[in-house]
């Protein structure tokens, strides 16, 4: 048995271990329900910022439809895109997550979880609000890309303080709960933008920024940040109104000040720590999972939703339609939080690898049909339910693993001591994926043509099956620390 193996092992010994004492503790159920009803609502307090993020990401996606026909601003003057600039305002919000992950990742270890989810409101009102007034298309995408920044740096604090937050067992729900945040957010976003102009669209989508801003003061320190940072009376305190009377706190302070023990030593703590042999394995994995995340089209169905199904002759209102699969991916991420806790983290992956494998490639092959079709084949014409039937199938499959897998386990992966500086190595590699994916988005389409590109995300998500049997390790019930 390799070092790592028998590590996982006593992690899951740990964990059963966890699970048998609470057992025999015989925590009364309705106290059960009761604490676990207060975890899940913290946890819904974090899954507000990531709402915001939500509404940054879908964003264009409305906003570009109305400014076919209305591209005037607030302040009298017109805002008009080429085909370049349409990709940069996806695109340019991933540019800064890039930069907002990196900041993050020291923000995260010098101040705490709560305090830096609290400064991400700080660039999201100040992106809304440039985006909103601006006169020119140079100012909106500084706006994006400020929102950017915030949105890297909510990826960061909001996964590492719920996983130190929640309890083993119902981890994957609570974990899942943010992705469910970023699907509200876009839902929120195009159905309002089915109504109201960009501008004012703009304008309501500081609301959810809003309300984050006021509510992360009732949230408390992440434990597990408060026990390598010394504070341990405080750790014990919010421990024992987190698990309740009945667990031994006391054993899991011990447990997490046994596994950051090396946090002092810096070779092994903080960005150094980053450097040993089975961290940098792991890092490797997660990073590959981002990679395919995006190249399987993830993100560009999602964000380019409606210019996806304009082209691809989609024969009701594109917006709608992108409202109906914002919906779709809320009944997704539902079904994710119960899967990720049942069957577990590579099984959600290799699932919604497969069946998002699959709409693509008869998406790729009725595109390319279609298109090559003569003009006495009107077969096709009666087919054109296809594409939104594709689309809408796999923004729902890719909300079970796809899309929050890789977040969790940039978190579950790492120990306390390097957890944030690890998930901002992996997160950081993701937005540059992702921003190459959005920002190469035209030019591939006209490389590969429309059906070429499908099939290049299909391809890329067979290779994500094997992946995932072959190269991810569950940590379903597993303690992190």
């Amino acid at each position: 048995m390799t070092v790592e193996n028998f590590e996982i092992e006593k992690l899951r010994k740990d964990a059963e271990k966890a699970e048998e004492d609470n057992v025999a503790n015989k925590e009364p159920p309705a106290e059960r329900r009761a604490r676990l009803t207060k975890q899940v609502g913290l946890v819904c307090l974090v899954s507000l910022g990531y709402v915001c993020l939500g509404s940054t990401l879908t964003w264009p996606s409305p906003a570009l439809s109305d400014m076919l026909t209305n591209n005037g601003t607030l302040v009298g003057t017109e805002i008009n895109f080429n085909s370049l600039e349409k990709d940069m305002t996806g695109s340019l919000v991933y540019l800064g997550t890039l930069f907002g992950a990196w900041f993050a990742g020291w923000m995260v270890s010098a101040y705490g979880r709560h305090r830096s989810l609290q400064m991400t409101a700080i660039p999201y009102l100040l992106g809304w609000l440039m985006s909103a007034l601006a006169p020119t298309t140079a100012v909106l995408l500084s706006g994006r890309f400020i929102l950017g920044i915030a949105g890297g740096g909510t990826s960061i604090a909001g996964y590492a303080y719920v996983v130190e937050l929640a309890d083993v067992n119902i981890r994957g729900m609570m974990a899942t709960l943010p992705t469910m945040g970023v699907v509200l957010g876009n839902l929120y976003t195009v159905t309002l933008g089915y109504f109201l102009q960009w501008h004012h669209l703009t304008l309501v989508c500081s609301i959810p920024t809003i309300l984050f801003m006021v509510l992360t003061f009732i949230l408390p320190e992440s434990p597990s940040y408060l026990v390598i940072t010394g504070q341990r009376q405080q750790a014990l305190t919010i421990l024992r109104k987190l698990r309740g009377d009945y667990a031994n706190v006391d054993e899991e302070i011990a447990e997490l000040e046994r596994r950051n023990a090396t946090g002092t030593d810096s070779k092994s703590g903080g960005w150094r720590g980053l450097l040993q042999k089975q961290v940098l394995k792991r890092i490797s994995v997660v990073t590959a999972l981002f990679f395919m995340m995006q190249l399987c089209g993830n993100f560009v169905l999602m964000i380019y939703t409606a210019r996806i199904l304009e082209a691809t002759g989609a024969p009701l209102d594109p917006d709608a339609i992108t409202a109906i699969a914002g919906s779709l991916r809320v009944a997704g991420t539902l079904a994710a939080i119960f899967l990720l806790d049942i069957i577990g983290r590579r099984y959600c992956l290799v699932i919604s690898h497969a069946i998002n494998a699959c709409c693509l490639l008869i998406l790729g092959t009725y595109v390319y049909l279609a298109e090559n079709a003569g003009p006495d084949q009107e077969i096709y014409e009666s087919l054109t339910w296809v594409p939104t039937v594709c689309v809408t199938v796999a923004l729902f499959i890719c909300d079970i693993g796809v899309h929050p897998v890789p977040y969790i386990l940039s978190s579950e992966y790492f120990p306390t001591n390097i957890r944030s500086q690890a998930s901002s190595v992996c997160i950081s590699a993701g937005t540059v994926f992702s921003f190459l994916a959005l920002q190469m988005y035209s030019p591939m389409q006209e490389t590969l043509t429309q059906a070429g590109l499908y099939w290049l995300y299909a391809a890329t998500s067979i290779i994500g099956v094997f992946f995932s049997f072959v190269a991810v390790t569950e940590t379903k019930g597993m303690i992190v620390g």
